[in-house]
């Protein structure tokens, strides 16, 4: 009974394969790739190519340090210069902060916000003090001033 369950068996395997129909090595190189597809489906849907995915955020608005920053920050640190407020904004936009992550719009947080997120950010930048005060001076001086027009 298993010789002829085991034979049976072989011989409905061997037909499944062997009528199994194959495509010519002409038709495999020219299927189309993943990308050719999926650009194939957004032609055909209203999709707008974003395949389901939110739409790109739009780039960040950086705020150059100015006079009325520098101002604002002269109120509650007389030693604050232009030049410390250049360095935050340096390593804000183009320095240790956008290692890790892109800068974010400095109104996404209040001030009290921005100084636990400096502290614990400026540890793994592995930045000094001084660059870390730079930045918040930079951030804290900036947001006042456009909040002041």
């Amino acid at each position: 009974m298993k010789k002829i369950f085991t034979i049976l068996l072989s011989g409905f395997m061997f037909l499944l394969f062997a009528c199994n129909v194959k495509k010519p090595v002409q038709q495999i190189a020219q299927t189309p790739s993943k990308k050719e597809i999926i650009e194939q489906e957004n032609s055909n849907n209203n999709f707008s190519g974003n395949l389901g995915f939110a739409p790109p955020k739009p780039p960040v608005k950086l705020y150059p340090p100015n006079e009325a920053a520098l101002t604002v920050i002269q109120k509650s640190n007389s030693n604050a210069s232009m030049e410390l407020l250049k360095q935050g904004f340096k390593l804000y936009t183009a320095g240790a902060c956008i290692n890790c992550h892109e800068a974010r719009d400095i109104n996404d947080f209040n001030n009290i916000q921005w100084g636990h997120i400096i502290d614990d950010m400026a540890i793994k930048a592995n930045i000094t003090n001084e660059e870390k005060n730079a930045v918040l001076n930079y951030i804290v001086s900036v947001k006042i001033a456009l909040s002041n027009k």
